[in-house]
């Protein structure tokens, strides 16, 4: 849901370890980065973030995902997984800051990833986020649908497109990606919203080597098991979930040796959360259409460091 309220409770959770070899592996591990540094009044801003950053969030999302969900007569317990844009929240504080209190609570010592009750959702966080310079850009990518035979955009402003069900991308968002980073070379983190803020995600693309592209998807559910190549051989980590692979092209479902296309699920993705009645268990065949608005919105971060 878009609204949880937050409490302070302490709570202890582990962190499950791992080989940046593992989770990464690809050539140049351990060379720096070419970072683009943009330097404006009194802030240097970084749109390529190390490899130690993303190992933050990584863990982290392993972490939250091991842990059982809340309770369905609560939205925070302390001892359960977060739910998605708390795990976001965390994710962003480790990415950005190196350290995160929201795995014992629900509040960041950092005043911008703080919400309540009221604005605890991914548009007024990334409202926040950009209000204090760490969203470097901001992209959309709408949905097709078809009507009378013909292709149509599906707009907020079309009433009638509204209710049609997402068929197509309008536009590539692995493309959109590659297009924000350009010649950068390292990891970028991009903010994702799902199906209009239904859901919340942090997507990273390793952009090191431009024949090995590879995105990260990060979010608290299992529907994502932690997948990754060694020597160009995808790996599964049995049990784990929370940070899984993916490249331009695949299938949508998970299959057995196959990283699945980014493209491809988040089609699927919007597609299912449409469909969502909000029921446990709910049939294949079952649709409560419009559950959401399918669109996707996507805002690359960056570090913003004080010149002294």
């Amino acid at each position: 849901m878009k609204f949880h309220f937050l409490i302070l409770y302490p709570v202890i959770v582990a962190v499950l370890s791992g080989s940046l070899h593992m989770a990464f592996n690809t050539p140049g591990n351990g060379q720096p980065s070419t970072n683009t540094i943009v330097k404006k009044d009194s802030l240097v801003r970084t749109p390529v973030f190390s490899i130690e950053d993303v190992e933050r969030i990584k863990q982290f999302f392993i972490s939250n995902a091991s842990l059982e969900e809340q309770p369905k007569d609560s939205n925070w317990r302390p001892g359960y997984r977060h739910k998605c844009i708390n795990s976001v929240r965390a994710g962003l504080d480790f990415l950005l800051f190196g350290e995160s209190s929201i795995p014992d609570s629900l509040y960041s010592r950092k005043t911008v990833l703080n919400g309540n009750f009221i604005n605890n959702d991914i548009t007024a966080l990334a409202k926040r986020l950009r209000d204090s310079h760490f969203i470097r850009s901001y992209d959309t990518v709408r949905f097709l649908s078809m009507r009378k035979d013909e292709w149509v955009p599906i707009t907020k402003a079309d009433p009638v497109s509204r209710g049609l069900q997402p068929v197509a991308l309008e536009k590539s968002l692995w493309n959109t990606l590659l297009a924000r980073v350009g010649k950068e070379r390292g990891f970028s983190v991009f903010l994702v919203s799902v199906c209009d803020g239904y859901h919340a995600a942090l997507l990273t693309l390793d952009h090191r080597n431009t024949s090995e592209l590879k995105a990260y998807w990060a979010d608290q559910t299992h529907k994502h098991p932690w997948r990754y190549f060694v020597n160009n051989k995808l790996e599964d980590a049995p049990g784990k979930f929370g940070w899984e692979v993916m490249q331009a092209n695949g299938p949508e479902k998970i299959v057995k040796g196959m990283a699945r296309g980014l493209d491809s699920y988040m089609l699927f993705a919007n597609q299912q959360y449409w469909c969502d009645c909000g029921r446990p268990k709910q049939k294949p065949d079952e649709c409560c259409a419009g559950n959401c608005f399918p669109y996707i919105q996507i805002w690359r971060l960056q570090k913003v460091n004080v010149i002294m």
